[in-house]
């Protein structure tokens, strides 16, 4: 299967990826916008921010020469840069977005912004990419594609949403999903599966191999 890569790349300051699928997506992007200490990562892989935003502390004195007239600094700290990144898309009109960078290094940071998916979602069409899937945050039912064997994982924000699937190796039948184990490294059987649910949100994770 191939995924539909938005064309607004938001780069996060994680663990830089090397898998080709997130490395494809900020390769094809019509623009990327760095969290700002991401600038630097990125421009060694021969690519350059279109904007640099956030609180600017994680951002080179070189490269605040180098990027000057493409940063945007927002000084509050009630919020992370990706946060700050993201908003920044939105105030600009880009709703589909693709997060690479946001996972690996520190697992604090990355649990933070897996959370952060489920109030992106609120705004804006949004894939997280990393080196080994991809998550999908869901506010509503839907029917996402895969293909046959592909590993799936379903985690649930509220856990009195009650979650039914189609389409799954381990069917789930109004399942309410207290831990995050509980609906984990389940299978695709064909190419496409079905989430019906009311409340949430969900977050779906989905492998490439």
């Amino acid at each position: 299967m191939k995924l539909d890569l938005p064309k607004t790349a938001v780069l996060a300051n994680g663990q830089f990826p090397t898998h080709a699928v997130p490395l494809a997506a900020l390769r094809a992007a019509e623009r990327i916008v760095c969290c700002d200490g991401a600038a630097e990562h990125l421009a060694g892989a021969g690519l350059e921010p279109t904007w640099v935003v956030g609180d600017l502390d994680s951002l080179s004195a070189s490269d605040c020469m180098r990027y000057r007239e493409k940063l945007v600094r927002v000084r509050e700290q009630e919020t992370n840069d990706l946060t700050k990144a993201v908003r920044f898309c939105l105030s600009r009109g880009w709703r589909e977005l693709v997060i690479v960078g946001a996972t690996g290094l520190r697992e604090d940071h990355t649990l933070g912004n897996l959370s952060l998916l489920a109030d992106f979602a609120r705004d804006a069409s949004v894939l997280m990419l990393t080196d080994t899937g991809w998550f999908t945050p869901l506010t509503a039912s839907a029917r996402l594609p895969s293909r046959k064997g592909q590993q799936v994982s379903v985690f649930s924000f509220d856990p009195e949403t009650a979650v039914s699937a189609e389409g799954l190796r381990y069917p789930l039948n109004g399942l309410r999903l207290t831990r995050w184990w509980q609906a984990a490294l389940n299978e695709a059987c064909g190419d496409t599966f079905g989430l019906t649910f009311n409340g949430g949100p969900l977050l779906v994770y989905q492998t490439y191999a």
